[in-house]
């Protein structure tokens, strides 16, 4: 279809009236004019003022886009006619349609930084008149915008630059004239809708050039923070002045408040504002003057201004996370008086943010803005004390100990959960806060030390109700990576005391799955702690854990699990008591619950006499064969079984009679598994598990193993049945003299699967060439068994390497790069047509995160020992890289002569 203007009409209208199949080919067609060089000329037609609103915006963006894109289009005799064209649409647009006026001016913007910003004031000029304020502000708020967000050469970018902030002070200049208007008279009266919406318009310009150059200018556009105190001073009074005349800070005002307080982050939390320190604490003490106000009325429940405080609070945490080094030292009072106060009052500002009154995300959602800041604090605190003499760490040390015990009470009284009234929505954003406040607890802790513990038992111990109770728990649970090594504080012991008490005896849902969570939180210090008041606590907290199972299953089995992984003698003394647990209705209900009780139940066996532990293990391994053939004649039931064992299984490491015990009697339940489609790949996570457990003990049940996992192969090759080849064939391939056969047979079956289709199975694919890898690094002469289907297997490879599927590609390098440095005869028929399939997908054949492997691929090709009859790597590169178009159209005969040194010099 032609490019007409009545045709682009229909074409839009379709695109925004049309059904969903019109609307994607009117998009594909739109989007294709877009990139015509007729559309330099249509553009205009199209924006005339009796077109519709829609044409008229298509008509900007695809001007926009021809700037961006196609800026080679237009000759240099043809730029002062085309920026004559943008500013008369300008002009003709500047009393809307507001979407289309916008676009407009970014397209000036776009045109300007591709002239290298040649002149800004010269082409501006005609927006220079009062009538067309609004315009000019508009384009000098999108030149910042767009230099940041435009793709350019190095050259124009730096050239950009350089007028741009050249010509960022005399904008901000310009912006605080406009909003030093703030500072007049509004005692009598509030300031007009006009008079806002001017600083508006001048507070997002201002902030707009102050974040200029993004990653390229680390200092921003507005020079140094001592420089842009006055407009920051200005940025706030608008805040203040509208906070005073606006009970609830809504519309145009808060609009204005939020550009301000963007302005002032801007300006003073960029990386480059942390070189002025003085400047930084005079900016933390206004900001908190400012802030104190407003804290101050509408720190409250369900504020009216939660939008304003919300702005308000990240304007500080930026500010202060971005001077926290200077804060701190302020705080300690190594300042003057009045900075002392300003850096404390900004610090209490943050935690009287974090304490906001309220359930989060109930009655407020600002709370989890500060977060971060408790770190950056912590940390700069930290490094202080480290480099002071030890004389004034002391007194260093009471000013944080007040300000993070507080924190740590506010964290205790902010994870409360009232999930009764929340919706699934907010449960998740309750859930997410709660883990916030855990990380944050542990900043606490690297400034209180013991004293946490202290702290949340004093928060335990005067809370009247089952949720005040659980969310000390949460908190105290937090603490649990941070429990003193071999050491006991007998808070943190009382505290433990308190949550086996619940576990024993609470029916609340909640309150119960946390206590539960301290027993297994806490199971590693419990099993590094000795004597004391410590003492027995461990074979308490497995007693508590196995009475809760009826109430809370899920919870009491990891918590049961974890506490026997760690502690050793109470999952000893009380085996009888785990292995029972495990046995029990509860915890053959679900399979989930199943796994880590008889997890659970395998670490105190492992921990046991062999005496006591045997008789217990056979009963297990009894229950175990039972369910196992109950899951091979109908894999509809106990479709964990196979699981269950594998993780009981892996548990018996330390004591490996038991471990083979139990192989004795499960293994003649196995074979139906292997002929059983669904059922193999569980009876290869046995039989791995078997194996990695077992290492060199299992060679008396080798031919039984072998196999089942051949059978298995013969049913449906899997990737979990390569890992227990290649788990055989590493540990034991040199005592058994059938390995060879096995593993040829496995290969082969799976080669046979890759071959039809590689991209279909792209697991299978990836774990047949890491089999093959393995071996061949590992075990070299092993290769030998599988010598007849080499040929066959290196041809494969070559053709996987070419695939899509990231992981199966880069295994079938890594095997073959291996088998050039052992192996180089068995990849030498192949090796040319290789080097030219590496090529193609370097080229853009396959995607750009597979380019390591296949270069590493290369550089093996080179580093091999080849026949000389056969040539070599620099000869293939040669011999593929001539030819034209290859690999592809945009790779120049110098740049593939740089790209062969490059590979060929790389191992020289």
């Amino acid at each position: 279809m032609e490019y007409t203007a009545q045709n682009l009409e229909y074409a839009v209208s379709v695109f925004y009236n049309g059904e969903q199949a019109e609307r994607a080919r009117a998009h594909s067609w739109l989007t294709a004019a877009q990139r015509v060089p007729e559309a330099w000329n249509f553009v205009w037609e199209l924006l005339q003022p009796n077109k519709g609103t829609e044409i008229q915006f298509y008509a900007a963006t695809t001007l926009h886009t021809k700037i961006l894109r196609c800026w080679g289009e237009v000759p240099p005799e043809s730029h002062d006619a085309l920026k004559e064209n943008i500013l008369e649409v300008i002009l003709a647009y500047s009393k809307g349609p507001k979407i289309v006026t916008n676009r407009l001016c970014i397209s000036l913007a776009a045109f300007i930084l591709q002239q290298g910003t040649t002149d800004l004031a010269a082409i501006l000029r005609p927006l220079s008149t009062e009538e067309n304020t609004a315009l000019l502000l508009e384009v000098l708020t999108v030149i910042p915008e767009e230099y940041n967000s435009m793709t350019m050469g190095s050259a124009l970018r730096a050239k950009n630059r350089a007028a741009l902030q050249q010509a960022c002070p005399r904008v901000l200049d310009d912006m605080l004239r406009c909003l030093q208007t703030a500072f007049s008279d509004y005692s009598k009266e509030a300031p007009s809708d006009e008079v806002v919406q001017a600083w508006v318009t001048a507070a997002t310009c201002a902030c707009s050039w102050l974040t200029l150059g993004g990653e390229d200018s680390p200092d921003g556009g507005g020079g140094s923070l001592s420089d842009r105190l006055p407009l920051c001073r200005a940025l706030m009074q608008v805040v203040q002045v509208l906070f005073t005349w606006n009970e609830a800070v809504s519309d145009v005002a808060l609009d204005a408040c939020e550009s301000c307080l963007s302005g002032v982050r801007a300006a003073g939390g960029n990386s480059g504002a942390a070189k002025f320190p003085a400047a930084g604490l005079q900016l933390v003490t206004e900001l908190a003057e400012l802030a104190t106000p407003i804290m101050q009325r509408d720190n409250v429940p369900n504020s009216i201004n939660e939008e304003l405080l919300s702005a308000l609070i990240t304007c500080c945490v930026c500010i202060c996370e971005c001077h926290a080094s200077t804060i701190v030292r302020a705080a300690e009072g190594s300042e003057e008086a009045a900075r002392h106060e300003g850096a404390l009052k900004l610090l209490h500002i943050l935690l009287e943010a974090q304490a906001a009154p309220g359930h989060y995300p109930l009655h407020e959602t600002r709370s989890n803005l500060v977060f971060g800041a408790w770190y950056t604090i912590q940390d700069e605190v930290l490094n202080l004390m480290e480099n002071s003499p030890i004389q004034e760490r002391h007194k260093k040390n009471a000013v944080w100990r007040c300000l993070f015990s507080r924190l740590l009470t506010v964290l205790v009284t902010k994870s409360e959960a009232n999930e009764q009234e929340l919706s699934r929505d907010d449960q998740e954003m309750l859930r997410c806060y709660r883990q916030d406040i855990a990380d944050t607890v542990m900043y606490c802790c690297g400034i209180l030390g013991d004293w946490c513990w202290t702290t949340v038992e004093s928060a335990f111990n005067a809370s009247d109700t089952d949720v005040r109770r659980e969310a000390a728990l949460h908190i105290f649970l937090a603490l649990a990576d941070a429990a003193p090594h071999q050491r006991a504080p007998e808070p943190l012991v009382r505290m433990l005391r308190h949550a086996v008490d619940i576990a024993n005896t609470s029916d609340n849902k909640r309150l119960l799955h946390t206590a539960l969570d301290c027993l297994g939180g806490y199971a590693a210090w419990l099993g590094a702690a000795e004597g004391g008041s410590s003492a027995g606590l461990g074979a308490m907290c497995v007693r508590a854990a196995g009475a809760a199972l009826p109430r809370a299953a899920a919870e009491a089995a990891l918590a049961l699990r974890k506490l026997c992984a760690d502690c050793a003698a109470p999952a000893a003394d009380l085996v009888a008591h785990v292995v029972r647990a495990a046995q029990s209705p509860v915890g053959r209900s679900d399979s989930w619950v199943r796994r880590q009780l008889l997890g659970a139940a395998g670490f105190s066996l492992s921990a046991a006499e062999l005496a006591e532990s045997m008789p217990l293990l056979l009963e297990l391994a009894a229950m175990i064969e039972q369910d196992l053939r109950a899951q091979a004649s109908d894999p509809t039931r106990l479709s964990g079984a196979a699981e269950c064992t594998a993780s009981l299984m892996a548990t018996l490491g330390p004591k490996p009679e038991l471990a083979g015990t139990l192989l004795r009697v499960i293994i003649p339940t196995l074979p139906a598994f292997a002929q059983h489609e669904n059922l193999v790949e569980p009876m290869y996570n046995i039989l791995r598990q078997m194996v990695s457990t077992l290492m060199d003990d299992c060679m008396p049940f080798v031919t039984e193993i072998a196999q089942l996992t051949i059978a298995g192969f013969n049913t449906r090759p899997c990737p979990a049945g390569l890992d227990v080849v290649k788990l055989l064939v590493i540990l034991l391939g040199g005592e058994w003299p059938d390995m060879g056969r096995l593993l040829k047979a496995c290969v082969s079956a799976t080669a046979q699967i890759v071959a039809a289709d590689p991209s279909g199975c792209p697991e299978l694919t990836e774990g047949l060439f890491a089999l093959l890898y393995n071996v061949t690094k590992k075990k070299p002469l092993y290769i030998d068994w599988i010598d007849d289907v080499l040929p066959q297997l290196v041809e494969l490879a070559c053709n996987c390497v070419r695939m899509w599927e990231a992981g199966a590609a880069r295994a079938a390098c890594n095997w073959l790069a291996v088998l050039a440095a052992q192996r180089p005869s068995a990849l030498q028929p192949q090796a040319a047509a290789l080097t030219a399939a590496a090529l193609r997908c370097i080229g853009g054949a396959t995607p750009r995160n597979q380019i390591e492997p296949l270069a590493e691929l290369l550089l093996a090709l080179n580093r091999a020992t080849w026949a000389l009859a056969a040539g070599n790597l620099a000869a293939w590169l040669r011999a593929a890289l001539a030819v034209n178009g290859f690999p592809t159209v945009h790779a120049t005969d110098s740049h593939k002569q740089k790209f062969i040194a490059a590979v060929l010099k790389s191992v020289s």
